[in-house]
């Protein structure tokens, strides 16, 4: 590991324990002190006093907020996300770690594409910068990203699975050709933004000398753009790409109700309204984690690629 590297991942390290710590706390109190009960929920018409008090106690929901908290956090310790009130008795884990792992999968899929293509139309946007060519490839695809989902997929399903038959309709795992259309319609609205992104770094790698003195060599114009702009128009797209990983694991409500995929999207919807609070705060704990991480991740990458990051740090703290 590079001189001072290993100090700096520490330091980044031992800042996203406190801002964790903080989220948790915030979020566990707001759901304790929130209206609703999942008690009431459970009951619901047939409410008794009597049993109710006997549920609240099974579930801890009769003690002091505090120290609810203090109880959850040593569970949380042993790896215990507690239980599921709309679930009975299944408890957190068993509820949310098989959907986030379908929704991750898709997700996952998503992203390579996004990024697959959005990259090399940024590119090509910023190379054909001032012709027609340019504002028609962007705004092709931003009609594309301005039809919302709930839109899209009926058509989607309409067109290519009842009138063609290219793909069928329903749920039959992961990896099965009937997830062809979510993956694509969770991928092609968000090849816009990517590509407005790549476009406008390519742009700004243009002007540097190091493009002119390539060409002024007389390399071909293709490694110029591969090698040179191409290489160096990524490195911004690393803090895009690191903090898009988290969002995979996030679920697409709509796209998984409309083509019946259990993924975490619609158990994270019912959580709320149910309410479920373990589940609940199983989910903001374990996205929050993901997202300081990818953060933590993102700043390691960057003092890796330019180590006057580190060494600024260093000297500030």
């Amino acid at each position: 590991m590079a001189p001072g590297l290993l100090g700096y991942t520490i330091r980044r390290l031992l800042w996203a324990i406190p801002v964790l710590f903080v989220i948790s706390v915030i979020v566990f109190y707001m759901l304790r002190l929130a209206p609703g009960d999942p008690v009431d929920a459970i009951l619901a018409k047939n409410y008794q006093e009597e049993q109710a008090q006997i549920l609240r106690k099974k579930y801890g929901y009769d003690q002091p907020v505090h120290i609810q908290y203090i109880k959850y956090m040593n569970n949380l310790a042993r790896g215990d996300l507690g239980i599921s009130t709309r679930h009975r008795d299944f408890t957190a884990s068993e509820v949310i770690l098989p959907k986030i792992w379908v929704s991750t999968q898709i997700g996952f899929m998503a992203l390579i594409i996004t990024f697959a293509l959005g990259i090399p139309v940024g590119v090509y946007a910023a190379m054909a910068r001032g012709t027609f060519l340019d504002p028609l490839t962007i705004s092709s695809w931003l009609a594309l990203d301005a039809i919302p989902a709930f839109v899209m997929v009926p058509l989607v399903q309409w067109l290519f699975a009842l009138k063609l038959g290219i793909v069928g309709l329903g749920y039959q795992g992961v990896w099965s050709s009937h997830m062809i259309l979510p993956v694509l319609i969770l991928s092609l609205p968000g090849v816009a933004g990517v590509a407005r992104l790549m476009r406008a770094s390519v742009i700004s790698v243009l002007n540097e000398d190091y493009i002119r003195t390539a060409r002024a060599k007389g390399l071909k114009e293709q490694t110029v753009v591969i090698t040179h702009i191409t290489r160096n128009a990524l490195l911004p797209m690393i803090t895009v790409i690191g903090l898009s990983l988290p969002g995979i694991t996030a679920g697409a409500l709509f796209v998984e109700q409309l083509f019946g995929i259990p993924g975490i999207g619609q158990e994270s919807l019912a959580a709320v309204l149910a309410p479920d609070f373990d589940v609940i705060l199983a989910l903001v704990l374990f996205g929050s984690f993901l997202f300081v991480m990818a953060n933590v991740v993102i700043d390691i990458v960057y003092s890796v690629v330019d180590p006057r990051i580190r060494l600024g740090a260093a000297r500030g703290s």
